[in-house]
């Protein structure tokens, strides 16, 4: 039935999340059995756990949805149905879960790939392996990359052979990735994410995925690294969060 559905919303950027969580085997679906009856769906696997509302479900498919999640899971939204999701987080949510913050998200593909200033000799890109030393790492991101190296492909920058700046699909579908990017901040500045970015897009390519970039408005910097990196804003949504917000349960929020 996931997967049912999943193929009933069209892969564009604005949809990667809910698709992605449909196709993934570890989704739970609230409410309806069509994008026009209105559903909620629901991943917490791992390290991952976020909501996503398709329509307008009834508000007790909204709230089951939020059992078992956690105060960093947001609750994503779409343009027509944000207002009608936000009363339901307001008037009918448990008042544990009350405190709902609404922020967009603007979605964007990728239309050109400035080509990045040259590496210094001490650096090099290749894809992350197990054997790979994170404890350097921040507790949230040696959490968040530990995760995402069992389950998709990640990029690394190595600088004298030390992991500093990664890239991975934090969602896949049939025809796109999305790109989550983070570097160490004592590492930033040095034009390490693009050259990160550009291989993972090179390797998602031979699969013929494109690559997609999803920031919160208040996220300066990751508009402006999107912006650098050649991506264009196509589309928009919402994240409810009660605060700080990753889609990891104990994740890094870059």
């Amino acid at each position: 039935m996931d997967v049912v559905l999943a193929a009933d919303l069209p892969d564009i950027p604005r949809w990667i999340e809910t698709r992605a969580m449909l196709r993934s085997g570890h989704a739970t679906v609230f409410g309806g059995a069509s994008a026009i009856d209105g559903y909620a769906v629901r991943v917490v696997h791992g390290a991952f756990s976020v909501v996503s509302v398709v329509g307008r479900p009834p508000a007790s498919a909204i709230v089951a949805a939020l059992d078992g999640v956690t105060p960093m899971t947001p609750i994503l939204a779409q343009v027509d149905n944000t207002e009608y999701v936000e009363r339901i987080l307001l008037e009918d949510a448990p008042n544990d879960f009350r405190g709902w913050h609404r922020e967009r998200v603007i979605v964007y593909s990728m239309t050109s790939f400035p080509d990045p200033s040259p590496l210094d000799p001490s650096t090099t890109v290749r894809l992350l392996t197990e054997r790979d030393d994170l404890s350097h790492l921040p507790a949230g991101l040696r959490f968040e990359i530990s995760h995402a190296i069992h389950v998709t492909p990640v990029g690394a920058a190595l600088v004298d052979g030390v992991p500093v700046s990664f890239c991975y699909a934090c969602w896949t579908t049939e025809s796109l990735w999305d790109v989550s990017v983070d570097t160490l901040a004592a590492y930033r500045r040095r034009g390490l994410a693009p050259h990160v970015v550009r291989f993972m897009v090179t390797h998602h390519g031979k699969d013929g995925r494109e690559p997609v970039w999803g920031a919160l408005e208040s996220n300066g910097l990751s508009i402006r690294l999107a912006e650098r990196l050649g991506f264009t804003p196509v589309d928009e949504l919402y994240a409810f969060s009660r605060g700080p917000w990753a889609y990891l349960t104990n994740g890094y929020v870059g």
